[in-house]
């Protein structure tokens, strides 16, 4: 998957990040941080969320960069990302962009706050939504 970062089309390149991702594959990080300055937005925006899915506190500053990216996927991508990681590091960047012009980011930047705040550990994987039956039967 690492040789695919290399390809030509941008779909290969997309799809190996993600498969990387999904893996936890650590060595992937030097190419991940390297493509958040990838000329293609897509794939600036999916390193981004790969590097939070990974969770690796190097990516942190790098991240927090990609919160000025013209891009607006990108930068929701970084905020996503470092809510994701809530590592007090981040807390300034986030706070400069809770007024961004997408209400996504600056939504992010809002629960990445808040989880350094409560101090909450990072989440590796997000967790299944329970159905409402099931969700009625346990506040019962």
């Amino acid at each position: 998957m690492l040789k695919d970062l290399e390809s030509s089309s941008v779909f290969t390149r997309k799809s190996a990040i993600i498969d990387l991702a999904r893996k936890g594959a650590l060595e992937a990080l030097p190419d991940l941080l390297r493509l958040l300055k990838d000329k293609e937005a897509t794939l600036r925006g999916c390193a981004a969320w790969a590097l939070g899915e990974l969770g690796d506190k190097r990516a942190i500053k790098p991240l927090m960069e990609a919160l000025r990216d013209m891009d607006v996927e990108v930068r929701r991508a970084g905020a996503q990302s470092l809510s994701r990681m809530a590592d007090p590091a981040s807390l300034a960047a986030l706070k400069d962009i809770r007024m961004d012009s997408d209400k996504w980011v600056a939504e992010w930047a809002d629960k990445g706050i808040s989880r350094i705040g409560q101090g909450l550990p990072v989440r590796k994987a997000a967790r299944p939504k329970r159905a409402k039956a099931e969700v009625l039967r346990l506040e019962s």
